[in-house]
């Protein structure tokens, strides 16, 4: 039973385990980026998808080099589903969301948190001749470094 238990809550988390990136255009040459991730799996790379979110939103716009301005991030946890285990004996009907019936027997239910980041930066796009260019990132190199170019 403790098996079960711990199979279900790493599926839980498995299953609400993901990375979303939203972009804000403020300029012609900026973008804003508010990435969210959840899951084991995921809160440690927020970071890096908001990186290549921004080489490819400076690329894409026509541009070739980018800055970071106003990075904030924040960690926490959510809900992602409850378990509940019930032993017993007798005759139930459920109707909707009512349960009628003899029933006998107890119940235990535990909630499954999955760790949560997010990461929100604003994106200044350069092209390779303009003095903000210098000492920028090469969108072309962050991209070629996480093997999507």
């Amino acid at each position: 039973m403790k098996r079960k238990l711990i199979a279900s809550a790493l599926l839980s988390v498995a299953l609400a385990s993901c990375a979303t990136t939203s972009e804000m255009p403020l300029a012609q040459n900026m973008v804003r980026l508010d990435t969210h991730a959840s899951g084991a799996l995921f809160t440690g790379s927020a970071g890096a998808v908001t990186m290549m979110k921004a080489a490819e939103a400076t690329l894409r716009r026509g541009y070739s080099h980018f800055r970071l301005d106003q990075a904030q991030t924040a960690q926490g946890s959510q809900l992602v589903g409850v378990n509940t285990h019930a032993s017993g004996f007798g005759q139930a009907n459920v109707v909707g969301n009512s349960v009628y019936g003899n029933y006998s027997g107890s119940s235990f239910s535990s909630p499954v948190y999955a760790p949560t980041r997010q990461v929100s930066v604003t994106v200044i796009m350069y092209r390779v001749n303009e003095a903000g260019a210098r000492g920028a990132f090469d969108a072309a190199d962050v991209l070629a470094k996480k093997g999507r170019v």
